[in-house]
């Protein structure tokens, strides 16, 4: 640094006109004054030059970068022709089942209650009526899902094909494609489709939740059902035993020989 700061100082002081006769007269104070701004140009020259090589090296790539490239998973698609019977809910699991109507041609068909006994007590009336509750839970749960899996199928294929489009561009060797702007663009794009995909993951998440509240019901209601005839047993067993001894004795005393 000393060096180029010799020449400044050299140059000024050769350069300042002399008079004939008159003595050279150099003020200290605007020497080192001059000293000061040869140090802060030659500081500002120097990060200056860094900056630059700071640009350059960004601006080299990674070269060929196609060993980055990643082959995509195909989506699997279910194959109706190979079944007779559920060939019209698996085809629905492809192309979407909006009103259920696929799901419900290959389920066993529930019977409507309306020919219920006329002695059937209130109580055993709203039992039948949360066994068909869930039943049809159930029903509107596997019919809304399968849907579900038929539409993110058909989304999958289209952000797969975003994704590839992208993976492209951060692949290209040209140099347009690494400038700044490019870069921070490809970035955000990176982020809205991965927040598409926590999108699509979330709402087969919520199915998946609602497939499993619907099989704790059924095991819930079954469960209830027999701590319920369990203690039904312990309640009206005796009463029960000693009516059929009654009754059985009724019977035996008044039977006659044909």
């Amino acid at each position: 640094m000393l060096r180029p700061i010799a020449i400044a100082v050299i140059l000024l002081v050769g350069s300042a006109s002399v008079a004939r006769a008159q003595l050279v007269v150099i003020d200290p104070a605007n020497l080192q004054q001059t000293i000061l701004i040869a140090e802060r140009t030659w500081q500002h020259y120097q990060e200056l030059r860094r900056q630059y090589e700071t640009i350059l090296r960004m601006s080299r790539n990674l070269g060929n970068m196609e060993g980055y490239r990643i082959p995509t998973i195909p989506i699997a698609s279910h194959d109706p022709g190979r079944w007779d019977y559920g060939r019209a809910w698996i085809q629905a699991l492809n192309s979407g089942d909006p009103t259920g109507a696929a799901y419900l041609s290959t389920a066993v068909p529930l019977m409507r209650p309306t020919t219920t006994p006329a002695r059937l007590s209130a109580t055993a009336r709203r039992l039948l009526e949360r066994q068909y509750a869930t039943v049809e839970i159930a029903d509107s749960v596997a019919s809304l899902a399968g849907h579900q899996v038929a539409q993110t199928r058909g989304y999958s294929a289209r952000l797969q094909g975003a994704v590839q489009a992208l993976e492209g561009d951060v692949l290209n060797g040209l140099l347009r494609y690494h400038e700044m702007t490019a870069i921070l663009d490809k970035i955000a794009a990176g982020e809205l489709l991965g927040r598409r995909q926590d999108m699509a993951s979330n709402q087969l998440l919520s199915h998946a939740l609602e497939q499993l509240l619907a099989r704790g019901k059924r095991q819930r209601d079954t469960e209830a059902a027999t701590i319920n005839m369990q203690l039904t047993s312990w309640r009206d067993g005796r009463a029960a035993n000693d009516a059929f001894v009654a009754g059985t004795g009724d019977a035996l005393r008044t039977w006659r020989q044909p």
